[in-house]
């Protein structure tokens, strides 16, 4: 009998390693629950012995390497800690831990601390990619767990107390800003190891768009007021820039979020997702969704915007109200993107058929206006 187990071990750890990153959550996912539960101390590459700290904690400035994900049981720390030699801890109050990295200015900008990592993968975000990236979650106490009955879907952080995010969404807590939080910085969310914690601000006010329709989801936007601004000098952490203009047909653009991953039988991802994701004409898209089950009788309204179209590349349950981001800078230089589109709707997940998005730019003039209401300063220009 141990023998027939220890087979089945072998066979199924090994095809665990050979999976590729897109289905990494599948076989990955049941190991990250016991995490804390592993030894703290542990032998660097030099054979030192050290603790396994988070690459703050440590004086020695190391990469992360997120390709480790795909060998992680094999490590003896945690892939978002290091094995740092014990003299070389970071002693609060005794010794200066190491600086801060410098943020560029201006909005948009992904990873805007600079900080380094390597990653083949493009099923899944490296940590501050996408900086602006809020995660709306229903306020049930001050737990910091992760709990995915509790996430409601995505934001984009547009000012340091402002979430913009889809109307509809909200109306599963009815607009109540007393049932709702925001958490800004997350990344994984069944541990908290990375370099930078993420922030949750409760919430004060939300605003509606008054031409919101349910039924259309026409003009489907919302602003979330949060009653503290957040911390933006955290380097994994910024403000998005919006368009005036609707994206190009060739630009290169993704959305993001911790929805049901349809690769994975519909579970919820455990890292922030990264979809790539082509711009699709009106036109097409509205013909496209006529063949669909809403039937030759519908109509896209001029307040959404299509992308998606690829067979297992889309959005899903849960990742509503997340940016769809394209790029702005050109290849070599820094990237930086613009927010174009939040994700609205779609037929099923993974289809050949593409999904609706708010249209950024047929509802930044209602967004302009709110923040004048409010007395805020506009930050979300390039």
């Amino acid at each position: 009998m141990k023998t027939i187990v220890a087979v089945f071990l072998l066979v199924w750890g090994c095809q665990g390693l050979d999976n590729n990153l897109q289905n990494v959550n599948k076989w990955l996912g049941t190991f990250l629950t016991p995490t804390n539960k592993r030894s703290t101390h542990c032998k660097t590459e030099k054979q030192e012995l050290g603790k396994c700290v988070k690459i703050s904690e440590c004086m020695d400035r190391n990469e992360i390497d997120l390709e480790k994900m795909d060998v992680y049981r094999q490590l003896s720390c945690h892939y978002l800690k290091t094995c740092c030699p014990s003299s070389r801890l970071v002693k609060t109050g005794t010794v200066t831990p190491p600086p801060m990295p410098e943020k560029k200015a201006g909005c948009g900008w992904s990873n805007p601390g600079g900080y380094t990592f390597r990653d083949s993968s493009n099923t899944h975000a490296e940590f501050g990619e996408f900086p602006w990236m809020v995660a709306l979650m229903r306020k049930v106490n001050q737990n910091q767990v992760w709990d995915s009955k509790d996430y409601l879907g995505g934001g984009t952080l547009i000012h340091h107390s402002v979430v913009m995010t889809i109307a509809h969404k909200l109306m599963n807590i009815s607009n109540d800003p007393l049932l709702i939080k925001c958490r800004l910085g997350e990344w994984d969310t069944q541990n908290t190891n990375e370099i930078y914690t993420h922030q949750d601000r409760d919430v004060s006010k939300i605003l509606v768009h008054e031409q919101f329709s349910s039924a259309l989801l026409a003009n489907d936007v919302a602003l979330i007021i949060t009653s503290s601004p957040f911390d933006l000098t955290d380097p994994h952490v910024g403000i998005a820039c919006l368009s005036f203009n609707e994206p190009k047909m060739h630009a290169s653009c993704f959305s993001m979020g911790w929805g049901k991953d349809f690769n994975n039988n519909d579970k919820y991802a455990v890292w922030l997702k990264k979809v790539p994701l082509p711009i699709v004409d009106h036109g097409t898209c509205e013909y496209a969704l006529q063949s669909s089950r809403l039937g030759s009788k519908f109509r896209l309204h001029n307040t959404l915007i299509c992308a998606g179209g690829r067979k297992n590349f889309d959005t899903c349950t849960g990742d509503g109200g997340s940016s769809l981001a394209c790029r702005t800078s050109s290849d070599g230089a820094s990237p930086r993107y613009s927010v174009y589109g939040m994700v609205s709707f779609g037929v099923d997940c993974g289809t050949e058929l593409p999904a609706g998005y708010t249209n950024v730019a047929s509802v930044i003039r209602w967004v302009t206006n709110k923040f004048a209401e409010e007395n805020l300063d506009v930050t979300f220009f390039a």
